[in-house]
């Protein structure tokens, strides 16, 4: 296990609301691409985030931020991180497999050979509509690029399946901002079956929340709607390396955002963490697929 010592947790959930549309997450996210693509010392450049995130997902990003009392600074390093384990070795891990892929442009936006393969996997109605938005503006992928509509918390491997992934080939997987929003069985489940997909030498990255995260202030509001709404809390851990090898996967390390690895000069150094703050801990998981037996 490869994990810096950090002292807090740099997450911001978004304001999440009873009755609020599939694509509210979504927007989330896309705005804060679209804030980062504008700074003259951006991680990355996302021309097309502006098309999803609209004043709501801004909305829902300014809300966020004042109840966590700081700007966000782990989302556009999370997403620089997880661009750069992709683009490491594309030679070897040419299929890549975007799960809960909402609204994510790394088909058009990063360089990828013509020859890669980019699914992405998500609602029916999230997908329809970004690919309406991406057709107005005239956007073309740099490479194959497929769309698969299913559920994460469903049979979404044979619907993966169904559209040509093909399980011979090495492939990275990406969960970003995902696992926290399945139940915990969906999440094992999701784990297991990515596996049971994946050729040897392929690669999972995802983003987990130690449990400290569920005691924070700003997320009271969403678990109160949770438990009214009969919902399950949100996924979270503090042993990240034990969820994956527990469900098939091999060689696991993490970075948290902060370290040399997962920083870009957007954080400062912090003193080492204490036993206490364990839990508030998060962490960018690269676990690999081994050869069976």
């Amino acid at each position: 296990m490869n994990s810096s010592p950090s002292d807090h947790t740099p997450t911001r959930m978004p304001p999440t609301r009873p009755g609020q549309p599939f694509a509210t997450t979504a927007r989330w996210i896309a705005a804060a691409r679209a804030r980062e693509t504008r700074r003259t010392d951006c991680l990355f450049s996302d021309p097309y985030a502006e098309l999803f995130a609209g004043e709501a997902g801004h909305a829902m990003l300014a809300r966020s931020e004042q109840a966590a009392g700081g700007e966000n600074r782990f989302l556009p390093v999370r997403t620089r991180h997880f661009d750069d384990a992709l683009l490491a070795d594309m030679q070897q891990r040419s299929q890549v497999v975007l799960l809960g892929a909402g609204y994510d442009t790394r088909a058009y936006r990063l360089p990828l050979p013509v020859h890669a393969c980019v699914i992405e996997l998500d609602r029916a109605e999230l997908l329809a509509e970004k690919e309406a938005a991406l057709n107005r503006h005239g956007a073309h992928p740099r490479c194959d690029r497929r769309t698969v509509s299913a559920d994460l918390a469903g049979d979404w491997a044979s619907a993966l399946l169904a559209s040509g992934y093909d399980r011979a080939r090495p492939t990275t997987w990406i969960a970003e901002g995902v696992l926290f929003y399945l139940p915990t069985a969906s999440v094992s489940a999701l784990l297991r079956d990515a596996r049971a997909c994946s050729a040897a030498g392929s690669l999972f990255l995802a983003d987990v929340f130690g449990t400290g995260l569920l005691a924070t202030p700003a997320m009271q509001g969403y678990l109160q709607w949770l438990k009214q709404a009969g919902k399950p809390l949100p996924f979270c851990t503090d042993d990240p390396e034990g969820l994956f090898t527990e469900n098939g996967w091999q060689n696991v390390r993490m970075a948290q955002p902060g370290a040399p690895e997962a920083n870009y000069g957007r954080f400062a150094a912090r003193a080492p963490a204490t036993q206490q703050d364990e839990t508030h801990r998060t962490y960018l998981v690269h676990a690999m697929a081994g050869h069976a037996g």
